[in-house]
């Protein structure tokens, strides 16, 4: 990991939540189950159906946009310290599912730094979408996704180097030259929602309302600041998850995953998750009214 050259939120983020080595993963469940007999009246042997799956699932990618949107806040609905402004930072970020059913829950983390690890010149005071409430996958083609923060961490790039725009991405993980129309119907809830220590934000989606329609998936995640004046520059990233359901994993590998090692058997009973990080340096000297409200 190259941490000389991360920002100070992506440091803490990858402290916090350091990355998956997911191919050794996949390497060795697929040298176990080519060890487990298959059953009687089985049509393939686990080794073939794990090779089968691992297949299908290559190129998945899931990814934050590289631009963040800034804007003020002022709905007025929020009391705000003296000597200090609201800004809503708003965070976009696109699935791209391969397997069955998409992904059945999504899991987003964004940690806010400031220059010399200052934490009391800032704080998270208000997320959006707030628990309980329902969120509707929208398109955003054409946006620049960030993928440079994974080389940093070491997380692999699913896709050929130079591909970062989503439209371009998708053709590639699906195999088409023209990726389109879309079906936008995608509905998650946000089931759960925290603002940790003041610095960071978390959120989960769970529930696709049409797991039949698998394809590029949007959303946007939105936190409000508060920020004193004269604060020094501030700084994001952010780590994001996204996971099958366990049931439907079994269903379509069989239960010997059960009887694996631990750490194998770890890796699927969190749905065998695909990740990725983030970041955005001083994220609110680039707002600017006439720039389209645009920071990244």
């Amino acid at each position: 990991m190259a941490e000389e050259q991360m920002n100070p939120a992506l440091r803490e983020l990858v402290a916090r939540h350091p990355p998956t080595d997911t191919e050794r993963l996949w390497d060795e469940i697929t040298e176990e189950a080519w060890k487990v007999p298959g059953s009687r009246g089985e049509a393939e042997p686990p080794g073939e159906r794990v090779a089968r799956l691992r297949e299908r699932l290559h190129g998945e990618l899931i990814a934050f946009h590289k631009r963040l949107v800034i804007t003020p806040y002022t709905a007025g609905d929020m009391p705000c310290a003296p000597g200090c402004s609201l800004w809503r930072v708003d965070i976009p970020l696109t699935l791209f599912p391969k397997r069955d059913q998409g992904f059945a829950r999504v899991e987003c983390l964004v940690e806010f730094r400031a220059d010399n690890e200052r934490t009391d010149c800032f704080r998270v005071v208000r997320l959006f979408p707030e628990e309980r409430s329902t969120v509707l996958a929208h398109a955003e083609m054409g946006a620049m996704l960030a993928l440079d923060a994974g080389a940093k961490v070491g997380v692999p790039l699913p896709v050929m180097p130079g591909l970062a725009i989503t439209d371009e991405v998708a053709a590639r993980v699906y195999g088409k030259a023209e990726v389109g129309p879309f079906i936008y119907e995608a509905r998650r809830t946000c089931v759960e929602t925290e603002i940790f220590e003041g610095t960071g934000a978390r959120w989960r989606l769970d529930d696709t309302s049409s797991p039949e329609r698998v394809g590029v998936e949007g959303h946007q995640l939105s936190v409000v600041l508060e920020v004193r004046q004269g604060a020094p520059s501030l700084h994001a990233a952010g780590y994001l998850e996204a996971y099958s359901d366990r049931q439907w994993l079994t269903a379509t590998l069989g239960g010997f995953w059960q009887n694996l090692k631990i750490a194998l058997r770890n890796f699927f009973k969190r749905g065998a998750p695909v990740e990725c990080y983030a970041e955005w340096p001083d994220i609110l000297a680039q707002y600017t009214p006439s720039a389209g409200k645009q920071a990244g």
